[in-house]
């Protein structure tokens, strides 16, 4: 009798914890866009803007990918070139595919050439992706990953912590339904 009272109490708790996590709302389905941004933060790396700006100064980073909008990106990104046409850092290449194009156009070695005129990163090199404040780059690291890649980092903060690296990081909302 205590052995299947004892099972009983482990499902019921069982149950419970399996419908608090991962910001999912009744049916599977994440509340709002916010809720899926931070699940996705769960399952990649971030980094930091000093971490970030240490390894361009050290020249360890070739691939930064600019998620953001076309008319985003020309009004500026992380390694635009001064007044006099000379990059910040040399050693790395800043490409602009957005969000909405990623999957089509990651691994597309013509885009790569043709386009972007950078060659094209392997799967383990080190690739840092931004957006203006985080979301869209989180959850194209997360995608990256499903696409195979392994050394996947979003700047934490996104372009905006870039340009004022004293602003406020925007904090994740507590998650929802009493779980914590």
């Amino acid at each position: 009798m205590k052995k299947t009272y004892y099972l009983l109490i482990i499902s019921v708790i069982l149950l419970l914890l399996a419908g608090c996590g991962k910001g999912f709302s009744e049916g599977g389905y994440f509340a709002n866009g916010k809720e899926m941004v931070n699940q996705a933060k769960l399952g990649i790396e971030e980094i930091s803007y000093d971490d970030f700006k240490l390894k361009l100064e050290k020249e360890e980073i070739r691939i930064l990918i600019d998620v953001r909008e076309s008319g985003e990106f020309e009004e500026g990104y992380i390694n635009m070139p001064n007044e006099d046409d000379e990059y910040p850092y040399p050693e790395t290449f800043t490409v602009n595919i957005p969000r909405g194009l990623l999957e089509f156009k990651i691994d597309d070695t013509s885009y790569w050439d043709d386009e972007l005129w950078v060659e094209m990163p392997n799967k383990d090199e080190e690739i840092v992706v931004y957006c203006q404040k985080g979301g869209r780059a989180a959850l194209t690291a997360q995608t990256l990953k499903q696409l195979g890649y392994t050394n996947v980092k979003s700047l934490k903060g996104g372009y905006r912590i870039w340009l004022d690296p004293d602003a406020p990081l925007e904090e994740a909302p507590k998650s929802s339904g009493g779980c914590g």
